[in-house]
């Protein structure tokens, strides 16, 4: 399989233009207000741009998707756009993004929110190019949107990003080979609905938290439609084997723990990674991931709160754990952080 990560701060884009030129399928980052947010226009390849804060381990706010093709051989990158979507594709893997701001259309009914609207408008796109380049399964999504708990025409906005999300699942579910990914979906100071996504032609298996319900079999308390994702998606082969842990937080059953506690939470989160590794081992048959050894993506709600979520973690995980710490708002407002990571381990035989 052809592709890894690799993570480094916005400010090295420059020094890194050749390497992301040749092999660069993509790339999520984020940029604190100093950054030069013209820096990856420069290079061409599909990359969401999010502002916000930092809070720590600025050397991996941008995880860049590496291909291990490059561009003037035989299985060379290509670029492509379709409709509102930017690409960039290998043999194996399709990354993409859209970036969409929130609108409606004069011929929808006026109780359809703009980011209901929006939402199941660039997942139809996405749908689309899946079927379009026959890259017929999804691996992970990626979903960044402004005041995510925010309410609007009656309902959270998280909750109508979910319906938007269901619909375009539902309707397009017969045109291409539609499974549940991993995901996340975080909010931000301000900006359009921004959307990342790892397409492949390697069917995968869906992994779930033994300690949770499925997020699509969640109790209507929860909106009018689940969220549709899961909790992690596993690939498997001679060569390597990746797994794409979704946004995982202080949720046990259906039930948010510990609202008030962030420590606490972030002790029940590290349980919950834990847990989705385990049960990706026992899939597989053998252990090939530990959370000792993967890049961990910390969404933090509160700045304050950094140093306490910071502590706990290297109290279960040591001084010289890999981790970028970021602001954000998470799907509940009673969560006080989310983490999110993806992991590889390629097999001692292979060259790939």
């Amino acid at each position: 399989m052809s592709i890894q990560t690799a993570y480094t701060s916005f400010s090295n884009f420059p020094q890194r233009s050749k390497l992301l030129e040749e092999k660069a399928l993509g790339a999520i980052c984020f940029i604190d207000n100093s950054s030069d947010s013209n820096a990856i226009e420069k290079i061409e390849m599909p990359a969401i741009q999010l502002h916000t804060s930092i809070l720590d381990g600025l050397y991996g706010a941008c995880e860049i998707w590496l291909s291990n093709a490059s561009l003037g051989t035989e299985k060379a990158l290509t670029n492509g756009y379709l409709g509102d979507i930017s690409y960039r594709l290998n043999d194996d893997f399709l990354f993409g993004v859209i970036t969409l701001p929130e609108s409606v259309s004069s011929e929808i009914d006026g109780d359809i929110s703009p980011l209901q609207f929006t939402t199941e408008s660039a997942y139809r796109q996405i749908f689309a190019l899946m079927d379009e380049m026959n890259y017929p399964y999804i691996y992970r999504f990626w979903n960044y949107m402004e005041d995510i708990n925010g309410v609007s025409h009656g309902l959270e906005r998280y909750r109508q990003f979910n319906v938007g999300r269901k619909a375009a699942f539902t309707a397009c579910s017969n045109a291409v080979h539609i499974q549940l990914p991993a995901a996340c979906a975080l909010g931000v100071t301000d900006g359009p609905l921004s959307i990342a996504f790892l397409l492949g032609r390697q069917s995968p298996i869906a992994i779930e938290n033994p300690r949770q319900i499925s997020a699509y079999e969640y109790p209507e308390e929860y909106g009018p439609q689940t969220p549709s994702f899961s909790r992690a998606t596993l690939l498997h082969s001679e060569q390597a084997t990746l797994l794409f842990i979704s946004g995982t937080a202080s949720i046990v059953g259906h039930q948010t723990l510990h609202p008030t506690d962030v420590v606490a939470q972030t002790k029940e989160t590290l349980i919950n990674l834990e847990a989705v590794i385990a049960e990706a081992n026992r899939t597989i048959g053998e252990i090939k991931f530990d959370l000792m050894d993967v890049f961990l993506r910390v969404y933090v709600r509160h700045a304050a709160d950094l140093s306490l979520i910071k502590n706990e973690m290297q109290r279960h995980l040591g001084s010289a754990m890999n981790a970028v710490f970021i602001q954000a708002d998470i799907c509940r407002q009673e969560l006080l952080l989310e983490i999110e990571a993806t992991a590889k381990c390629i097999t001692e035989s292979s060259s790939s």
